[in-house]
């Protein structure tokens, strides 16, 4: 008889309204369809049955109600999905609760922020039993289980129809490989070897998936897609061929991909967003974007002149107030968006995207905060905002990108960038469609 295990997403206490709300979240049926083949698994995804809380009261119920449905349930393991950062506080919260009320249960728990920061969890009379570090499949070093082996995460098949929160949604993600070999100083991604599924096994999924979901919209959140050009090519004019209809998104860099892809990329229902992260060239060195700017920025021009061209719905994702931010910076910036961007591709099937630079831990900036401190001036107002009890994304971001030499700070004039990011994007074309591929809401 297997033991009885509850995989527990413990949601957001202080996220408010940042990123995505996604009923079938891709690392959780990933997770659950693993582990079902060890253990009698119970799913619990917090957020999914009681929304996300945004003020005290709304906390102080939450807290309550997700409680009462956790101690309902009598398991042997509790495995806590602490995806990122966002969800310690309410990992830890639960994990108290748990172990106050059921002392012998075992407490288990995993994510990005245990995998980087440990030691939130590692301490005297911690309520964790166990912490796992990097992939799911490392939960079963703790068992000794016989059939541990070091396999990948898009090896396993995720198992929508059987996943207690799947009720006919039509958008499901997939994951066709793992890891990301650029260095990025913001990232937060700890497998530095790309991996893909062998193409067979990626085609026979997605057709499986297309069988027996008839999905509108499958969302392929490898952190950097299609890395290997062979790998990448050969699954492109898989799909092609197939001619599956159904749309795609996928997340990759602009120096990755040529024309061949996007010939191909325009036979598909396709929605591509390029991370570019800056316009600067002072600024892609110090996010270790590139060491080549210049031909970095030509290439994203032509590929984005490209899709245009082919109509292909593409975002491009800038990050601003990342450390070494400056005046001259977002001068460069200015420059290249009113010489290159604005004259050669407003109009057409680009929406610029932005966000402020995130103090994460696990990043290059993270683990070298001094030396940023040092160079350019770079501060942080709350060094572990995970902990604290206010607003995560404003506490995350609340960060001094660089000071000049009579100490003033610089930031980036965000209304200023927001009107003219906002102007272009009204030209741009597929509003609609745009819209609902862009909130996974097809």
């Amino acid at each position: 008889m297997k033991e009885k295990l509850l995989l527990l997403y413990p949601g957001e206490l202080y996220s408010m309204n940042w990123g995505r709300f996604i009923e079938l979240k891709p690392h959780m049926v990933y997770i659950y369809s693993f582990l079902k083949d060890f253990f009698d698994v119970t799913v619990i995804d917090l957020e999914n049955e009681f929304s996300r809380p945004k003020t005290d009261k709304e906390r102080i119920l939450f807290k309550k109600n997700a409680l009462k449905r956790i101690l309902s349930i009598d398991v042997d393991y509790v495995a806590i999905s602490c995806w990122s950062s966002l969800n310690y506080l309410s990992s830890k919260y639960f994990a108290e609760k748990i172990k106050g009320k059921k002392p012998s249960t075992k407490i288990i728990v995993g994510g990005y922020h245990p995998t980087f920061v440990s030691e939130d969890f590692e301490y005297k009379h911690s309520p964790f039993d166990y912490v796992v570090k990097g992939e799911i499949q490392n939960i079963l070093k703790i068992f000794r289980h016989k059939k541990y082996d070091k396999s990948e995460t898009q090896q396993i098949t995720p198992d929508f129809i059987s996943y207690p929160y799947f009720n006919s949604q039509k958008t499901v993600g997939i994951f066709l490989g793992t890891g990301c070999p650029f260095k990025c100083s913001f990232c937060m991604e700890y497998k530095r070897k790309w991996s893909g599924y062998p193409v067979v096994e990626a085609i026979e999924l997605i057709s499986k998936i297309e069988k027996e979901i008839s999905p509108k919209y499958i969302a392929i959140f490898d952190a950097c897609f299609g890395v290997d050009k062979n790998w990448r090519r050969e699954l492109l004019s898989e799909l092609v061929r197939k001619n599956i209809q159904c749309y795609f998104w996928l997340e990759t860099r602009v120096d990755l991909i040529d024309e061949e892809d996007l010939e191909l990329m325009s036979r598909l229902n396709l929605k591509i967003d390029f991370g570019v992260d800056s316009f600067s060239k002072t600024m892609l060195r110090i996010m270790n974007k590139t060491k080549d700017p210049d031909s970095y920025l030509k290439k994203l021009i032509n590929v984005s002149r490209k899709c245009n061209e082919l109509k292909i719905l593409h975002d491009i994702f800038l990050m601003f107030n990342h450390p070494g931010e400056s005046k001259k910076t977002y001068e460069e910036h200015r420059k290249f968006l009113e010489d290159q961007v604005l004259r050669k591709l407003k109009g057409g099937y680009l929406r610029i995207m932005y966000q402020r630079f995130s103090f994460f831990p696990g990043s290059y900036v993270f683990n070298h905060a001094a030396d940023f401190e040092n160079k350019y001036g770079f501060n942080i107002l709350y060094p572990q905002w995970w902990k604290e009890r206010e607003n995560h994304y404003i506490a995350s971001r609340s960060v001094t990108p660089s000071t000049d030499e009579r100490g003033d700070p610089f930031f980036v004039p965000l209304k200023e960038l927001s009107k003219e990011i906002k102007d272009f994007n009204k030209m741009s074309k597929e509003r609609d469609l745009w819209e609902k591929l862009h909130a996974f809401d097809l």
